[in-house]
């Protein structure tokens, strides 16, 4: 009886009907939403692997090396080099994403729970309108089991304000995901140093292909040591930096630290066979520090990236016939019922 005079009442009273029927758009709004987000396949990762290997320094001119150009891509300032960027994200997850070259702002997002399918998506059409799209602060917005599969970006920001997340880029390179870091949050001593001409489209090269580096410093960023250069010759990896580092450290696979050099400017690393990724850390005494783009193997004599997620366009096709089936016949079934419910109580 009580059921009977709700229904009867909302349908008679146009305030409580208009109020309903808002409430029920808005949940169709974001249950429509939802459902439309494509499933995705991810194929099984693999760490890097093959008889080649590419060391992204490796054609960079010498006075780049001695200029780099540094830039924080949370600041302003990065007007004065051309380059325009936007934090995308408004999820009660955390899930950013730091848009670089944007040419237009995406509005849309999933605002509650999202599973790495959503995120995999909106990487996908960030992308289509970025130039360059990185899974930012990740430690706040992801899980780490994501970034085994999570695929089709070329940057990371693996370090900014209150976030560290080098182990995440860790997993990200593990797996066979090629990434490369931006640094970013002046106030909190983080930037990037781009090996590049001073113009926006040269400074997104430098980031995609890797000729560019992270630098955590701790007072003036004027007085922090620069990198000099970065060779592989054969299967010998060697590192100069412009002044004597507290440590030079070469990180692998699954972030283990594979060897430490101590107060030196200079060192040399043997790249060996069972080594899918070799990345360097740089650490002075007054607490500066240098992140370098990894050097990685790879299957085939030219460098590419390979393909890890893919729409399942049948089975997402299925799944939305399924969902529209089962909202229609749930709408259906609610019209019936109020209908019954209110031709019973005349």
């Amino acid at each position: 009886m009580t059921e009977r005079k709700f229904v009867k009442k909302i349908m008679q009273n146009p305030v409580y009907l208009a109020i309903t029927g808002i409430i029920g758009a808005v949940l169709l709004f974001f249950l429509v939403l939802y459902l439309a987000v494509p499933s995705y396949r991810f194929d099984e990762s693999e760490p890097f692997h093959g008889e080649f290997v590419f060391n992204p320094y490796q054609e960079v001119d010498s006075n780049k090396f001695d200029n780099p150009i540094y830039i924080d891509f949370r600041s302003n300032s990065i007007e004065n080099h051309g380059v325009n960027a936007y934090e995308y994200g408004f999820a009660m997850t955390g899930t950013r994403f730091l848009c670089l070259g944007y040419k237009e702002v995406r509005k849309m997002d999933y605002p509650f729970l999202q599973s790495i399918h959503y995120k995999q998506y909106n990487l996908d059409q960030l992308n289509k309108t970025a130039r360059l799209v990185a899974p930012a602060h990740p430690s706040k917005g992801f899980k780490k089991g994501e970034f085994t599969n999570l695929d089709h970006y070329r940057v990371i920001e693996a370090l900014s304000d209150n976030d560290n997340s080098l182990y995440y880029w860790d997993i990200a390179l593990s797996n066979g995901h090629r990434s490369n870091i931006i640094a970013s949050g002046e106030k909190s001593g983080f930037t990037t140093a781009c090996l590049s001409d001073d113009e926006p489209e040269s400074i997104y090269k430098s980031l995609e292909t890797g000729n560019s580096y992270g630098i955590r410093f701790k007072n003036n960023l004027n007085e922090v040591p620069v990198l000099e250069c970065v060779t592989l010759k054969n299967d010998t990896i060697s590192i100069s930096v412009s002044e004597k580092a507290k440590e030079i450290r070469f990180i692998g696979q699954n972030a283990v630290t594979k060897q430490t050099v101590e107060n030196s400017n200079h060192a040399f690393y043997i790249f060996k066979n069972d080594d899918s990724y070799i990345r360097t850390e740089i650490e002075f005494e007054d607490g500066n520090m240098l992140y370098l783009n990894p050097i990685v193997r790879h299957q085939y004599q030219y460098f590419f990236d390979q393909d890890h997620a893919f729409v399942m366009k049948g089975r997402t096709y299925l799944m939305w016939a399924v969902y529209i089936i089962v909202v229609v016949a749930y709408i259906r079934f609610l019209v019936v019922k109020i209908k019954y419910k209110n031709k019973k109580s005349c």
